[in-house]
């Protein structure tokens, strides 16, 4: 009797339903399975073939790679490239012109991954075939200065300061890049309002808040970005301001020197024969006491107000202005108009000293 009553009640367990408490979930059974994992996807332009393709195949696939619309593709593209160009020698079989066509437009990308790999691949090329293309390399540049992003005009001076490192000579010789990054400067600086009014043409209105020095702005999450901007376009004018070496005579060598190609691209090119008529920002000041002229009569009372109220912030800003200050002070001391006589003393010295 007992063993039929146990073999019901052993039945009739398979047919009750388990209460559960609340909050407690469903034990699961011993055989199951997760699938609530996600595999990402990889895209790519063109599929390699597996039967190892050559490395000239290999590098014009990552330059293609460029163009793509995902961040991760562009940066790890922009690393294999640094790695072709960082070996002995540099492998570039498409010439440093068609490469930076593919890199430039990279300068104002959105992610900043893509930016700093991009810097590390700008420093692998040599820099003898950089001077040739600083032109066109300074448009980029003041574009991801002049950008509405606070993050890419930081970028920029990067990108600036490492031309100035590789070609400075060339840069403050080129066309449209000694006023044109000026005007940059300037505006980025917030020092707009000290430029004197042109004499000649409309009557300028009144700024904006735009317009403020950035000394007022006092701006927390960018407070670094001020001193960065002095500091390097006193690299800047270092290099534009820059004395030539003194040359010794040698009549032989003076001779040699007509029958002996251009060291420099587009010697000529100040004379203007064979291009369009320029603009005066756009013209090229080759020589120091032109950079000189132009600075003085556009920009020097600007920056000199500048520098003095970067002074009196003190910290990394007075720093900087400091540094800025001594550039201006080399750079345009021997200038004769920015020089006065003092009765008192009977020398002529210069506003700045």
């Amino acid at each position: 009797m007992g063993s039929s009553t146990k073999k019901k009640k052993e039945k009739q367990k398979d047919f009750q339903k388990p209460k559960l408490k609340v909050g407690k979930t469903k034990a699961k059974p011993s055989n199951f399975t997760d699938t609530s994992f996600k595999s990402k996807s990889i895209v790519l332009h063109e599929q390699l073939k597996e039967d190892a393709p050559d490395v000239l195949e290999r590098f014009k696939h990552h330059l293609s790679l460029l163009t793509s619309r995902t961040d991760s593709q562009r940066r790890d593209a922009l690393a294999y490239l640094t790695g072709q160009l960082s070996t002995t020698p540099p492998f570039n079989p498409v010439g440093t012109p068609t490469l930076l066509s593919k890199l430039l437009p990279l300068m104002t990308d959105a992610t900043g991954s893509v930016r700093n790999q991009l810097i590390k691949l700008l420093r692998a090329i040599p820099a003898p075939e950089i001077r040739s293309e600083v032109e066109k390399i300074m448009r980029y540049i003041r574009g991801a200065m002049t950008h509405i992003s606070q993050e890419i005009k930081d970028d920029g001076l990067n990108y600036l300061e490492w031309l100035l490192e590789v070609a400075g000579d060339q840069v403050v010789e080129s066309a449209g890049c000694w006023v044109k990054p000026l005007k940059d400067f300037t505006s980025i600086l917030g020092w707009t309002t000290y430029i004197k009014p042109k004499t000649t043409g409309p009557t300028p209105g009144k700024g904006g808040w735009t317009s403020a020095p950035r000394t007022t702005f006092g701006a927390k999450k960018y407070g670094a970005s001020y001193p960065r901007q002095m500091s390097v376009v006193a690299k800047f004018l270092e290099c534009g301001f820059k004395r030539p070496e003194p040359v010794p005579w040698d009549a032989g060598q003076w001779f040699r020197n007509f029958s002996h190609l251009p060291t420099t691209p587009d010697p000529y090119g100040y004379l203007g024969l064979f291009a369009a008529p320029r603009d005066e920002d756009g013209r090229m000041y080759r020589d120091r006491e032109d950079r000189q002229a132009v600075f003085y009569r556009d920009f020097y009372e600007a920056f000199r107000k500048g520098v003095e109220e970067a002074k009196k912030e003190g910290g990394m800003a007075g720093r900087s202005a400091a540094q800025l200050d001594k550039a201006l002070k080399d750079g345009m001391g021997d200038y004769e108009d920015t020089k006065r006589y003092d009765e008192n003393k009977g020398l002529w010295e210069g506003y700045l000293m």
